[in-house]
């Protein structure tokens, strides 16, 4: 269980008139954004390892290898 501790009166102030006391929906809206945030990391991170590949610093496995190694 994690608490975020809001010390900004601009957030807290938007919050506030957005929310109200509907925890739901903040809490709601806040997972959707950590889940889109994991998602762009997860992109970033495909892009960067596309570069690698290109500057020969990575190599490529195949799907089948890959499987196999899910596998084991």
């Amino acid at each position: 269980m994690q608490t975020i501790q809001i010390d900004n009166a601009e957030l807290e102030s938007f919050i506030s008139s957005k929310y109200g006391n509907d925890k739901n929906s903040l809490l709601n809206d806040f997972v959707k954004f950590v889940k889109t945030e994991i998602i762009v990391n997860d992109i970033k991170k495909g892009f960067d390892e596309v570069e690698q590949y290109k500057q020969g610093k990575t190599y490529l496995t195949s799907a089948k290898d890959f499987l196999e190694e899910l596998k084991s």
